[in-house]
């Protein structure tokens, strides 16, 4: 005889959400102590920017295909029998009670509201701790004086009662210390978008904790997991036909915790890790950083970044070479501790400014007491196609920087924009935008480009000068930039500069700039190439 699904509906409040998130195990009690409730009551709630539920539907039971694989790999083995279905909480924007459920449930006419203000949903694991399993929750909505960006989503066709519905996010769920901890939950994460992004295994945490290994750098074993250190964390990536693209970042214990020279370097290496994070996100790719919350105890977490927001204004910083990155002022990040897209900032001191607490958790506690954290390194979870790294791509943009010393008089105002792109999308965005008119952009369009590209844009006041286009799948000893493509308004002064003969032998002794760049600038102007180049 079939089993029914059961399903009620209250209004949003703390206690609701409390009991919604409890279950035989763990009662709204110990929920309300937990930080994932204090998270999720602030994120799902009314102020802060949150999504504004109004009503709350808990569905049970619910099969769970993830908890379901870990289920039969690990949970099902052991002596005590842990329940294998789940239940499932939704949130809606919209206020409707049982009643209401009912009638868009049976007509199909009706509950076009209460439909379309659906949120997402919370699944809870039958498990005596870390019961926060698969999730699906909306971002936070777009503001008018915040641009927010969340490129690693996909959409998730979602079946509540019968309903169809879709949802552009991310999964998320919590670490549960058996099967996972936090980096196998945050490469699970990851390995969602990727999968979509490349066509790449998506594995159970089980499976991501298996293939990682004990390597037997430090104790422990397998299973209960503890935890996955860089090599298992890399084994993990290259399982499901990844590689992974690592970069480390000193400490400022290395100087002195409080010495200038300490700030000085972590204020640099955050800005390059900045860079490095928005030009891979802005493809879409989750980006995975590794933090340290303790320098003394070492005490590592690895989240999964899924967005970012740029500032309204870009602080003026006295560099080499200006870039949209430098205006980052937010990381959405999935962190399993906390919940989805949990807001991450930067210090002053190049440190990153947290959602945990200072202290030990205390429910009455103020969320304003952020914790800080060190960045310790960042993976990359990259399709082996792509070899050309974003430091490769910086390094050879300010070789042809120099070209701007001679021909724009406002230079220091020049704003750089270097992210990872397909060129069928980058060649669709010039069309879409124009740039540049006739047979310049025709040119463009015909050229034949790989199926990755990097991108560096110069700006000036937020109008397009010109774009380096590389070879995102070259050799790294080659010189992999493709095209210059140059725009209105500089286009017609660019030519005029690089018809002249003196200009270009002062362009090609200058000692910052590459010379391979100037038969590029003059193909993409249809300047005649002289001898000399």
């Amino acid at each position: 005889m079939p089993q029914h699904i059961t399903y009620t509906v209250s209004p949003f409040t703390p206690a609701a959400l409390a009991e919604a998130l409890s279950n035989q195990w763990v009662d709204a009690e110990a929920t309300r102590r937990r930080q994932h409730f204090y998270y999720f009551a602030e994120y799902l709630g009314h102020e802060h920017d949150g999504l504004g539920a109004r009503t709350i539907m808990v569905e049970s039971p619910y099969l769970s295909q993830s908890f379901l694989d870990d289920y039969a790999d690990y949970y099902a083995r052991g002596f005590t029998a842990y329940e294998r279905l789940c239940k499932r909480v939704h949130f809606f924007r919209e206020a409707f009670d049982q009643a209401a459920l009912e009638v868009a449930l049976l007509d199909p006419q009706a509950g076009g509201e209460l439909w379309n203000s659906y949120l997402g949903y919370i699944v809870i694991k039958p498990l005596p701790a870390r019961q926060i399993g698969a999730t699906l929750l909306q971002p936070y909505q777009p503001a008018t004086d915040k641009q927010r960006a969340y490129p690693a989503r996909r959409p998730y066709e979602i079946n509540v009662l019968g309903k169809q519905l879709r949802l552009e996010t991310l999964i998320f769920q919590e670490q549960d210390n058996n099967v996972s901890a936090c980096a196998t939950t945050a490469l699970w994460m990851a390995f969602h978008k990727t999968a979509s992004l490349f066509h790449t295994t998506q594995p159970s945490p089980y499976h991501i904790t298996s293939a990682a290994r004990n390597l037997f750098y430090r104790r422990g074993r397998t299973f209960p997991s503890t935890g996955l250190d860089h090599t298992q964390i890399g084994e993990a990536i290259q399982s499901v036909g990844l590689v992974a693209d690592l970069t480390n970042y000193r400490q400022a214990a290395e100087w002195g915790a409080d010495s200038e020279a300490a700030a000085v370097v972590l204020r640099e290496q955050l800005r390059g890790a900045k860079g490095l994070i928005y030009a891979y996100v802005r493809l879409g790719l989750p980006v995975l950083l590794f933090i340290l919350l303790d320098e003394r105890e070492e005490r590592g977490h690895l989240v999964t970044v899924t967005g970012y927001r740029l500032a309204t204004s870009r602080t003026q910083c006295p560099v080499e070479l200006a870039l949209t990155s430098d205006a980052l002022d937010r990381l959405y990040v999935h962190d399993d501790q906390m919940g989805p897209f949990a807001r991450y900032g930067f210090t002053d001191d190049g440190r990153l400014l947290t959602p945990w607490p200072l202290d030990d958790w205390e429910p009455a506690g103020p969320w304003h007491a952020y914790r800080r954290a060190s960045l310790y390194s960042i993976f990359v979870p990259l399709t082996a196609d792509i070899r050309i790294t974003y430091e490769q791509v910086f390094r050879q943009t300010v070789l042809f920087e120099q070209l701007f010393a001679g021909t724009i008089q406002e230079r220091a105002d020049v704003v750089w924009d270097i992210y990872l792109d397909y060129s069928n999308h980058y060649k669709e965005e010039l069309r879409q935008r124009r740039p540049v008119e006739g047979e310049p952009l025709r040119r463009i369009l015909v050229s034949v480009l790989p199926k990755y590209v990097w991108v560096a844009r110069a700006t000036l006041q937020q109008v397009a000068l010109l774009d380096l286009v590389f070879d995102a799948t070259d050799l790294h000893t080659g010189f992999y930039c493709l095209l210059v493509n140059v725009f209105e308004p500089l286009r017609d002064s660019l030519a005029t500069w690089l018809g002249r003969d003196d200009f270009r032998q002062q362009l090609l002794a200058a000692p910052k700039f590459d010379p391979r760049f100037l038969p590029l600038l003059l193909r993409g102007l249809q300047v005649p190439v002289a001898e000399d180049v």
